[in-house]
């Protein structure tokens, strides 16, 4: 299918790549189809766009690519809603919020986003432990060398990136 978007212009979707989220997204419960856009420059973030509102794109990632020790409790019929029993079967991701400053990008660890990779039926889950934060920093150690400094130059260019398509 055919879909006018504010960001993208118009993309083409097929059917295997919507997700589908019955709840919506928090503030958005009108929008429950959408679809994952990978950006090979902006990687490892990923757009989340939806099908049913154009203007409306959220930048999302793994949560485990800055957080190894990321994990909550999902209450049964949670899963079940996914049409699964095996978590293994589940992707998760937390929305970035961007910012002009790279140590002021946040990503939302109260809210993340439960995807069945099998069938793409997806919920946003509000979890209520207090270690979590709705506004975790993104990057949260400075590097010490220069191979570290590298790394943290090239993250810095693909989050500029970002910026830019998102003010664009």
């Amino acid at each position: 299918m055919k879909v006018q978007t504010t960001r993208f212009g118009t993309i083409d979707v097929q059917e295997d790549q919507v997700v589908t989220l019955a709840d919506g997204m928090l503030g958005f419960s009108e929008c429950t189809r959408f679809t994952l856009i990978t950006d090979e420059i902006g990687e490892p973030f990923k757009w989340m766009q939806s099908l049913d509102m154009p203007t409306l794109a959220f930048v999302v990632i793994d949560p485990a690519l800055i957080l190894p020790g990321y994990h909550f409790s999902v209450k049964k019929e949670q899963i079940r809603s996914l049409d699964t029993d095996d978590v293994d079967e589940l992707q998760v991701y937390v929305i970035v919020t961007m910012a002009g400053n790279l140590l002021d990008i946040t990503v939302n660890l109260q809210g993340p986003l439960v995807v069945n990779k099998q069938n793409r039926v997806g919920l946003q889950l509000v979890l209520s432990d207090p270690k979590f934060s709705t506004r975790h920093p993104l990057f949260t150690d400075t590097p010490d060398t220069e191979t570290e400094w590298t790394e943290a130059v090239k993250k810095e260019n693909k989050v500029a990136s970002m910026r830019v398509a998102i003010a664009g």
